[in-house]
């Protein structure tokens, strides 16, 4: 997993192909600290390289995103395949808990921040 700070009290994330999504309280913690040792106020979790996504990554999704509101920042999907939307769209039958963008500069550009 990599985590960069990009600005703007944003950190992307981009997680490597190693990243178990069956156990997301292995590395919660460490994601946290990290966003709160930069002063971050969202993350913005990169999926472009899934493509789909699966009840167990999403229950991953929501997890992350549930820690990142607990210490009061928000969590954004970006890069997001119209595979992997597809499939999501497919699973899930309410709009996911975290917000989504096309892309990094979209995100940011929608909060008015960059």
């Amino acid at each position: 997993m990599h985590l960069t700070p990009i600005g703007y009290d944003t950190v992307l994330l981009k997680p490597g192909e190693a990243l178990d999504p069956s156990s997301p309280n292995a590395y919660l913690e460490g994601v946290i600290s990290f966003l709160q040792e930069h002063g971050a106020r969202r993350l913005l979790y990169d999926l472009g390289h899934l493509p789909l996504i699966d009840a167990v990554y999403y229950a991953c999704l929501c997890s992350l995103h549930r820690a990142c509101r607990s210490a009061g920042m928000e969590m954004i999907g970006v890069n997001i395949r119209p595979t992997a939307a597809f499939s999501l769209a497919r699973l899930i039958d309410s709009s996911p808990p975290f917000d989504c963008a096309l892309d990094v500069d979209s995100a940011l550009r929608s909060r008015r921040i960059a």
